[in-house]
């Protein structure tokens, strides 16, 4: 099972802006923006990058785990962040 976690795109100063998926609590959200993507990854977290055909500034990607969302933060709390 793959559950989206959220998506981000990247503004005009090439910041991260976050949309988060219902599920997904400020909890989660936090132990993901402050952990580096490779650690992610390790946990069972997938980044799909997206792009718009017709914008190309408009860019950006979406966060996936590669389970249930309850097993989300326990996956998390594994890395010791």
């Amino acid at each position: 099972m793959r559950t989206l976690v959220a998506t981000a795109l990247y503004n005009s100063k090439k910041k991260e802006v976050y949309c988060m998926a219902k599920k997904i609590t400020d909890e989660h959200m936090k132990y993901i923006r402050n952990t580096p993507q490779d650690d992610l990854e390790a946990v069972g977290f997938t980044f799909i990058k997206m792009l718009s055909l017709d914008y190309p500034n408009v860019r950006g990607y979406a966060i996936f785990f590669e389970g249930h969302v309850n097993d989300i933060l326990p996956a998390l709390k594994s890395m010791g962040t």
